[in-house]
C-alpha cells in the first residue's frame, strides 16, 4: 500500500469492482489505469489477484486508453463487453470508432479477432473442445503441422484446415 500503510482508497474502490467485475468494468478500467500511472506497486499487487488476473488487467487498461476520452455511451460500451472492446481497442481512433463497434455489435468475439487479424469470420462456425492425453496431443500436433498448420506460442494458428486435410486423406 502506501509508504504509511494507509490503505488507498482508489485501491479499495477497484477491490469492490473486481468483485462485480461485469457491471462495472469501465469504471474498473479507468481506476485501475490511474493505478497504474500513479501507483505502479499497487497495480501489480492487484493483477496478481486470482479474480482479476495480469492479462485481464492490462486488457482493461487498454480499454480505458482506448474509449475514455472519446465520449462514447457507458450503455454501449457494456453492452458490446470488454473482451469485445479489449479485441478493437488496439485498433480505436476518433475516425473509425464508430465502424469498429459495430463490427463488435455484430459478430462473436472469434469472428472480430479474425477480421482485425485481415482474415475472413467463419459464420455459423462450431467449436469443438478436446480433452488429449500428452501422447494423443502430440500425435494430434504433428498431424496437424504435417497438413498445414503452423505453430503459434502455445497453440496453433490454421488448426481447423489442417485437421480437416489431415482426415481427408485418412480417407483415401
Amino acid at each position: 500500500m502506501n509508504k504509511d500503510d494507509e490503505i488507498d482508497p482508489v485501491y479499495i474502490r477497484i477491490m469492490l469492482l473486481i468483485a462485480r467485475f461485469n457491471d462495472n468494468f469501465l469504471e474498473l478500467a479507468a481506476l485501475l489505469r490511474e493505478l497504474q500511472e500513479t501507483a505502479p506497486e499497487n497495480f501489480r499487487r492487484l493483477i496478481a489477484i486470482r479474480q482479476l488476473g495480469q492479462r485481464k488487467g492490462y486488457y482493461l487498461v487498454e480499454i480505458d486508453r482506448a474509449f475514455a476520452d472519446l465520449g462514447l455511451p457507458t450503455f454501449r460500451l457494456n453492452q458490446i463487453g470488454w473482451t469485445k472492446l479489449q479485441v478493437i481497442a488496439a485498433y480505436v481512433t476518433p475516425d473509425n470508432v464508430s465502424q469498429l463497434l459495430k463490427l463488435a455489435e455484430t459478430h462473436t468475439t472469434t469472428n472480430l479477432k479474425a477480421i482485425m487479424r485481415g482474415d475472413q469470420p467463419i459464420i455459423d462456425g462450431r467449436s469443438v473442445l478436446l480433452l488429449f492425453t500428452a501422447t494423443q496431443f502430440a500425435a494430434f500436433s504433428d498431424a496437424i503441422l504435417k497438413h498445414g498448420a503452423d505453430k503459434n506460442g502455445d497453440g496453433f494458428m490454421g488448426k481447423e484446415a489442417a485437421l480437416i486435410q489431415a482426415l481427408d486423406k485418412n480417407k483415401e
